[in-house]
């Protein structure tokens, strides 16, 4: 398994919110980038959310911005709880953006609606136990525009999606496969795979990721039994 070191834990404390590792390529890239493709970085990145050890391994983008997103990064309680998650500290929802406690935006909930549904009771807690999510690229933009841009921290995504693998995670690619693919290559050939059929509207529902739905309820349910 790999043992790749978290670049994560040296984020600076104060915005811009720029790992020292990936600055040339970043500043570099934003010199020219449009308004809405320009990297944020005055609010925190989320290269990754969740528990990397969850039964459910879900591969996105890029965390997307909103003008909204400045209040709820200010919070006090919700650069706590990003912060932990950056440091893979336990949580009562390691999949922080899942917390009812903090002010936060719709996008997660909606995107597993019907994997909370499916699991009942204590459906949004199950899920933020049981899923993981990790980005292709760890800064936020309006739109993902970094296209030919790659930064040091991103092997540490990556390491953490071949130990996903290792340990036989339900693998679902809502976004950026064939980025994914190649860097990954043993990805594309993994059997614990599924894509969505939209990528416009990722969710994780039978309709739109059938056997890959039915194969993360199933990993949900058994993690409820031994939680």
């Amino acid at each position: 398994m790999n043992r790749a070191k978290n670049p994560w834990r040296h984020l600076p404390k104060r915005a811009p919110y720029l790992l020292k590792i990936d600055e040339k390529e970043i500043l570099e890239f934003n010199k020219s980038a449009s308004k809405n493709k320009k990297i944020r970085l005055q609010i925190l990145p989320e290269p990754f959310l969740g528990d990397p050890s969850a039964p459910v391994v879900i591969l996105n983008l890029n965390p997307g911005y909103k003008q909204a997103n400045i209040r709820q990064h200010k919070n006090k309680q919700f650069q706590r709880l990003s912060r932990r998650n950056l440091r893979h500290l336990p949580a009562q929802f390691p999949f922080y953006l899942l917390d009812p406690s903090i002010d936060r935006t719709k996008y997660w909930e909606q995107k597993l609606a019907r994997l909370i549904d499916a699991v009942a009771d204590e459906g949004q807690r199950l899920v933020a136990h049981g899923v993981f999510c990790v980005e292709y690229f760890p800064y936020h933009s309006r739109k993902f525009g970094a296209r030919k841009v790659t930064v040091p921290s991103q092997q540490y995504s990556f390491a953490l999606v071949r130990n996903a693998m290792a340990h036989r995670a339900v693998i679902i690619v809502m976004r950026g496969r064939k980025k994914w693919f190649a860097e990954i290559p043993k990805l594309s050939r993994y059997r614990n795979l599924y894509m969505v059929r939209s990528v416009q509207n990722p969710t994780i529902s039978p309709r739109n990721c059938p056997k890959g739905f039915k194969r993360a309820v199933k990993a949900l349910r058994r993690l409820r039994r031994i939680m």
